[in-house]
């Protein structure tokens, strides 16, 4: 089990925004992550079960799909390396679609 915590190189994006990623976009940020929480439609933050990284490393991209167990601790439910941004950016997209 891991806790949250937010880094330097790292861009936290909402799952409204990541839905709209680009491959040329992935690699100039090289490391995405979703908000733990997820604007509902009286724009207040609800909490959310689940969020999403991917990252550049330099194996390939690698994605995961992480479940908030108790705030801020975390484990990882599905963990995929691809060889390009090309292959992991369909999957990263779908998991997000799932979740909103």
């Amino acid at each position: 089990m891991s806790s949250l915590h937010y880094y330097g190189n790292e861009t936290i994006m909402s799952l409204d925004q990541v839905i709209h990623l680009r491959p040329n976009e992935v690699r100039v940020l090289d490391w995405v992550r979703t908000y733990e929480f997820l604007e509902n439609s009286a724009g207040e933050d609800d909490p959310v079960q689940c969020f999403l990284e991917i990252k550049i490393e330099d194996a390939g991209v690698r994605i995961r799909r992480n479940r908030i167990t108790e705030f801020p601790a975390f484990t990882t439910e599905q963990e995929e390396v691809h060889p390009d941004v090309e292959t992991a950016l369909p999957v990263f997209l779908r998991w997000a679609h799932e979740l909103l």
